[in-house]
Formats: structure tokens, sequence, C-alpha cells
């Protein structure tokens, strides 16, 4: 009985997951087309992102009472605001960085799942391997075409992110329509 009970609430909430994915579709599709402004966007709003954490830290700093890590806080949240003014202040800046380090990412991340997968062959490691093959070669691909990826690369991504998760939601709610 207790198991039935946030389905029936999930299903009377139907009609505002399906507005929620559709809502996230649509953005998404905005960013995958105006994939520039989707970036600067992005990196604007880890600057900020960034800026708040690095306020949180040195408040964390304030509020510690051992001197090694009202030191350490301190840093942390300065380096925080550092950063986070200069995506702020120049996110094609932060873009290119961003992309430069999601490249080396997905060559390294790629590789090791790549060679853990050959090397430990669990069931279906094929999946694992394939995964890795294709991070790879889209590591390099931005490395390649960098810097000028870095222009679309991260816009384009999280477009296509809000799209999938739009889908998800959408066909949730229609799941919950029917429960």
């Amino acid at each position: 009985m207790d198991a039935v009970r946030p389905i029936q609430q999930a299903h009377k909430l139907w009609g505002w997951y399906l507005a929620l994915g559709i809502a996230l579709i649509l953005l998404g599709a905005y960013c995958v087309f105006s994939y520039v402004a989707a970036t600067f966007a992005s990196v604007w709003a880890i600057g900020i992102v960034l800026i708040i954490s690095g306020i949180a830290q040195i408040v964390a700093a304030f509020m510690s009472r051992t001197a090694g890590h009202i030191i350490l806080l301190l840093l942390v949240g300065a380096l925080d605001i550092f950063v986070g003014l200069a995506l702020v202040e120049h996110p094609e800046f932060g873009a290119l960085l961003l992309t430069l380090f999601l490249a080396v990412l997905f060559v390294f991340g790629g590789t090791y799942r790549l060679v853990a997968s050959l090397w430990l062959q669990f069931p279906h490691y094929g999946w694992v391997a394939f995964s890795g093959l294709v991070s790879i070669a889209l590591g390099v691909l931005l490395w390649i075409q960098w810097p000028v990826s870095a222009m679309w690369f991260i816009g384009f991504a999280v477009g296509v992110n809000l799209i999938i998760a739009g889908v998800a939601w959408s066909s949730l709610s229609l799941k919950l329509k029917n429960a």
C-alpha cells in the first residue's frame, strides 16, 4: 500500500511533468540552434555558481574554529571568487578553457574506460569499450577543432542534454497519466 501512494500522488501531477518536459525540449532546441549564446550563458552561470561558492567558503572560514581550516577555506573561497569573476567578465575565455579541459577529460577518461573494459572483460564489456572509443573520438575532435569548438560545444551539449531530459520527463508524464 505504501508503494502505491507516491505513484498516485505523481499521477495527479502528470500534466505538470509533461509541461516541464515540453519546456525542457523547447529550451534545449533553442540552445542547440543558438549554441554560442547558450555557451556564453552556461559559462556565465558556472561563474555565478563559483562566486556564490567562494562567498560561502569565506563565510565558513570565519565560522571555523581551527586556524588550518580558516586559511584553507579563505584560500579556496578567494580562488572560487577569482575564477567566478573571470568567467563572468570573460565568458569567451572561460569557454576556451572549459572546452579544452573537456577535450582532455574525454580523451583520458575514454582511454581509461577502453583499457579497463578490455582488461577486466566484465559481462557486456563491449558497451563500455564502445563508450570509451566514442569519448576518445569526441575529445580528439574537440581538441583538433579547438579553439573554434569552444564557441559551440558547451551550448550544443547543454541543449542536447536538455532535450533528452525533456523527452524523459515527457515520457514519464505519459506513463503516469495511464497509471
